[in-house]
């Protein structure tokens, strides 16, 4: 009778575990990195009752969507620039009811606007010319300006990701501690949910290998294989500039790890590889348009003559730029980039890296993966002359010259309306308009992309490759998205809690724990009646 009541209580106190852990999970149910837990009941060798609570958590799925959350994560932060960077760039703006791209109409106007000199030459003319060229020069340094604001919103967000990502390593290595002195349990269960919220949320940031010890700790690593959280241990990632970069770059050890952003993955792999991908060749691309325009009409203006008998100067200000040396350089020089007068036909979006050899200097293409040897500067290359400025250049050397990349913010209008020079000999003969033919043909003539393109011809072909971007970032969120969707399907199937099973699960439970009252309460009832009787 004694075994029959004990049997019985051990049953109540299993099913009261049961509900326990069922409502345990009823309330997390919105939780979606709570893993639920589920209750076994088996029967030990004496016959007693053993109560099992199991968490049902499986690390290949969990891996899966931590892999998964890290490249829709990736691919938002890509899409998110490249969209705004094709709005800024190829989008239209309703004007007296029509709907323009802004920028390619003040191209179209300045090209169309020199086709009244062969009219009427007179001061009205000519100042609207210069406007119109300098409309150009607006709409080229306000996108110039917004490109590089998001360029510095893009330094600034991996900035604070890195900071957050520490914090998560931190918390994790910490939470590694507590883990491996909990003995198994709810509470063990409790700390192995957080340590599943921790990997989750740093998965956002970066996309990272997991390795789960005996004791339930995470050892946490990059895909190159860097060791981030080990036990208690952890790194932290470190902000500071590459080697030719003014730009963040990211840090573990001493060791740069954002020299593959695809690799590094996550919210800040995404922000490291829009930054270098579609932004910087937006940036080039309208720099090329900018470095185009002042060649090509400072050209034109020098084959002519102003009305005063003077030689055509600049209209525009003269593209030049510096390049970056490297931070190992032993040598304190600089170099001087310009553009050739007659070479700006030449010229491409690329970034090229110069290295002083023992015997002269190699020009590496970035982009073609061409090498050009030289004994000395300066070096003629893609419509650049490239030169030393100042200091000494010391075997082993190197800069990176990026001059496109800046070249819009530096288009500037220095001509005023005398300084357009349209006759075509000295001394000026008045009606003579020769040189005029000059400023049509850089409509005209194909002067971009080594002579491939007209101006209109090249515009459109950057609004082209800048709607690419955008369209291939757009594809690869929402192929990005999907697969996240479906690890997180899958995952919430095996760990998710399913709110149905577990109600019908809880009213088991209670049934199962009113028939077990009703076994102890006629047992204790039988027992004294059977103890009144041999009283």
């Amino acid at each position: 009778m004694s075994n029959m009541i004990n049997r019985a209580q051990q049953a109540l106190s299993g099913f009261m575990s049961g509900a326990s852990v069922t409502s345990k999970n009823i309330q997390h149910a919105d939780d979606t990195n709570f893993a639920r837990e589920t209750v076994k009941f088996t029967t030990g060798s004496g016959g007693q009752l053993i109560v099992n609570i199991q968490r049902m958590s499986d690390s290949f799925l969990s891996s899966r969507l931590n892999m998964a959350t890290s490249r829709s994560a990736a691919g938002s932060s890509v899409y998110d620039v490249a969209s705004k960077i094709d709005k800024l760039i190829t989008g239209s703006t309703e004007i007296d009811g029509k709907y323009e791209n802004i920028f390619q109409s003040s191209i179209t106007k300045m090209s169309s606007s020199w086709d009244g000199l062969l009219v009427d030459d007179t001061p009205s003319t000519r100042k609207t010319i210069i406007a119109d060229i300098d409309q150009v020069r607006v709409n080229i340094n306000d996108m110039a300006r917004s490109l590089h604001q998001q360029q510095d919103t893009i330094n600034s967000q991996i900035k604070t990701s890195t900071s957050d990502a520490n914090t998560l390593l931190k918390q994790t290595a910490e939470l590694n501690n507590q883990i491996s002195k909990t003995p198994p349990g709810n509470s063990l269960n409790d700390l192995l949910n957080r340590q599943e919220s921790l990997v989750r949320d740093l998965s956002k940031q970066l996309d990272v290998n997991t390795r789960f010890g005996s004791d339930g700790t995470v050892r946490i690593e990059l895909k190159s294989g860097m060791t981030l959280v080990d036990g208690d241990k952890y790194r932290d990632l470190k902000i500071g500039k590459s080697e030719f970069s003014n730009d963040y770059s990211v840090f573990v050890n001493g060791k740069i790890v954002s020299d593959n952003p695809e690799l590094l993955g996550g919210t800040i792999g995404g922000q490291l590889e829009v930054r270098s991908g579609a932004l910087a060749e937006a940036q080039r691309k309208i720099g090329l348009m900018a470095a185009t325009i002042t060649s090509a009409y400072n050209e034109a203006n020098r084959k002519g003559f102003t009305a005063d008998n003077q030689p055509g100067k600049d209209l525009l200000a003269p593209i030049t730029a510096g390049a970056l040396p490297s931070k190992d350089n032993l040598g304190d020089s600089n170099l001087l980039v310009t553009i050739d007068p007659k070479g700006y036909k030449e010229l491409t979006a690329d970034s090229y890296t110069l290295t002083k050899t023992p015997t002269g200097f190699e020009l590496y293409n970035n982009s073609t993966k061409v090498v050009t040897s030289s004994a000395g500067l300066p070096i003629k290359v893609d419509g650049l002359d490239i030169s030393l400025s100042t200091g000494v250049m010391m075997t082993g050397d190197s800069f990176l010259i990026d001059p496109m990349r800046t070249a819009a913010e530096k288009f500037e209008v220095v001509g005023i309306a005398n300084d357009i020079a349209i006759s075509s000999k000295s001394p000026v003969v008045h009606g003579d308009n020769g040189n005029v033919s000059s400023f049509i043909n850089v409509r005209n003539n194909k002067i971009m992309f080594n002579g491939s393109s007209t101006l209109a011809e090249g515009l459109a072909s950057v609004f082209v490759d800048i709607g690419i971007n955008s369209a291939t970032a757009l594809s690869q969120k929402q192929a990005s998205s999907s697969i996240y969707h479906s690890a997180e399907e899958e995952w919430g199937a095996y760990s998710g809690v399913n709110l149905g099973h577990e109600r019908i699960s809880l009213l088991g439970y209670e049934k199962n724990y009113q028939a077990a009252s009703k076994i102890v309460q006629t047992s204790q009832k039988l027992w004294s009646s059977i103890l009144e009787v041999i009283g």
